[in-house]
């Protein structure tokens, strides 16, 4: 007669805790994933691109041509402001891109699992800004560079002045102008924090950049326009993405500082109530 013997279950202890450990490098490469895998957020980045490069090119190629186009002469005379002229509608579409990486979160309900994976939560929004920053600033200085020498070139076809990269000013407006789109972009990401909607946010951003300068000179007395306007983020934006800035436009130093308010100021509230509200 033989005994039948039960082997005692195998007990798996569990991993020690000591080997999972949340990493901002683990957060930020999540958010990285999660940006180049996303087809509208490369697709708004490429229309950035085009039409930064396109505007540039376009209006030098007007400017050359003669023709009923504008002419050397009707205020745009500097031929790296010609180059760049597609930074203020870049602007728009560069800030689409900075609320959705946000927005769309908030959307599709993710957000949620983003948060319960990472409780202390502000590491995503630091991820999510160094993402941003990092792939417009290299993609927009880029372009920029791009749109700079193809404009000179087609200007100096047409015996036009051109600039060089090495010209007083010139290297800090194409660099100023990256980091412009780039200060949109992240201003895109603390609305799109701010009001967790596409819609709302992109507004938002679109009556600061754009309508509030117009706006401001149409309903501001003569008496407060100068000092009030020259503090608005395209306009400080203007005193390092411009070569030759106009009197009515803040000094280098004061004008990037500025700008950079309207950047962190919106991200400070976006942090808090990031941390005060449910997701």
């Amino acid at each position: 007669m033989s005994t039948t013997t039960l082997d005692a279950p195998v007990v798996v202890p569990p991993p020690a805790t000591d080997d999972i450990r949340l990493t901002f490098r683990g957060v930020l490469r999540s958010e990285w994933v999660k940006l180049r895998s996303v087809r509208s957020s490369a697709m708004t980045l490429l229309g950035a691109a085009f039409a930064m490069l396109a505007a540039g090119l376009v209006f030098a190629s007007t400017i050359g041509g003669g023709g009923d186009g504008p002419g050397p002469d009707d205020g745009m005379s500097d031929p790296t402001a010609i180059a760049l002229s597609g930074v203020m509608i870049t602007q728009l579409v560069i800030g689409v891109l900075g609320v959705m990486v946000v927005s769309s979160e908030y959307s599709t309900g993710m957000i949620r699992s983003t948060l319960t994976g990472v409780p202390a939560r502000l590491p995503v929004l630091a991820a999510k800004v160094v993402v941003v920053t990092g792939a417009v600033f290299t993609s927009m200085l880029a372009v920029s560079l791009v749109a700079f020498l193809g404009a000179q070139a087609i200007m100096s076809g047409a015996d036009l002045p051109t600039a060089a990269l090495g010209d007083p000013g010139v290297l800090r407006a194409v660099v100023g102008s990256a980091a412009a789109l780039t200060g949109v972009a992240v201003m895109g990401v603390a609305f799109g924090s701010i009001l967790r909607g596409t819609a709302g946010a992109i507004s938002t951003l679109f009556a600061l950049v754009f309508l509030a300068p117009g706006l401001g000179r149409l309903l501001l007395p003569t008496s407060w326009r100068d000092d009030v306007l020259k503090y608005l983020p395209s306009n400080a934006s203007s005193s390092f993405t411009s070569v030759t800035a106009g009197p009515d436009v803040l000094g280098t130093t004061a004008g990037a500082l500025v700008f950079a308010a309207w950047v962190v100021v919106p991200l400070v509230v976006a942090a808090v109530l990031l941390r005060r509200r449910d997701a």
